[in-house]
């Protein structure tokens, strides 16, 4: 059974509070006497909870030693189209994935209609969760064309980019068409994938990605947990 530290929990608490939107990057944290008093804990707790933020690049040390928010946030970069692995290391995370399931599935009026397949057409579902620094922060729903997931080595998606698989299949670069981002609340298979109650807010990014002639080759739904993006 895994230990549960005070210290750990009051680094999450941290994160959550820096990362709701209210601290701006280089923004100075109080004096870790004045955390302890106020979350009630030691300075010690309060030492060790903000050298695992160091470490995990929310904080740094600034003039004067004081500690400082570090903004870690992947955001949008125009209309340039980057897979999750590279956007979240130029953010300064340490990325990986974890693949949960492939499958054929028929496809329902919506994924038809997104691309551009007959209503029932057989195509490939991938579900896979992203993390961050170890943390489960996505969990992603990808719908492909049949024919053109059976060029692909779906097995090594934990290791290798999706969008590098597409542009090595079709010859030649993707584009995102559409995007959709709303609210929604974590169904259970979402909350269990990562790792938080259920019903907790979470941001659902709806994608179209295409080729080079305009055709959907991918279709994606993910749930991300909102502190760690931005759009």
């Amino acid at each position: 059974m895994a230990v549960d530290h005070a210290y750990q929990r009051l680094a999450n608490r941290l994160i959550r509070e820096l990362t709701g939107g209210l601290w701006r990057n280089g923004d100075p944290l109080p004096s870790e006497h004045a955390l302890a008093s106020a979350y009630a804990v030691s300075r010690r707790t309060v030492r060790q909870a903000l050298e695992l933020l160091q470490h995990e690049g929310f904080v740094s040390k600034g003039q004067g030693r004081s500690t400082v928010y570090r903004e870690r946030a992947i955001g949008r970069s125009g209309e340039k189209l980057m897979d999750f692995p590279t956007a979240a290391r130029e953010a300064g995370f340490r990325p990986s994935t974890r693949l949960v399931s492939t499958g054929r599935v028929e496809a329902g009026l919506s994924i038809a209609h997104a691309l551009s397949l007959p209503l029932g057409t057989e195509v490939f579902e991938i579900r896979r969760v992203r993390l961050l620094e170890g943390r489960p922060v996505v969990h992603q729903t990808s719908l492909l064309p049949a024919t053109l997931a059976e060029k692909l080595d779906v097995s090594s998606l934990a290791e290798t980019s999706l969008y590098t698989m597409l542009r090595a299949a079709l010859g030649g670069e993707i584009f995102l068409a559409r995007e959709h981002v709303s609210l929604l609340s974590a169904s259970q298979e979402e909350a269990e994938a990562l790792s938080i109650p259920k019903a907790s807010p979470l941001l659902r990014v709806q994608r179209v990605v295409v080729d080079g002639g305009g055709r959907p080759v991918e279709y994606s739904n993910s749930a991300l947990q909102d502190s760690f993006f931005r759009f």
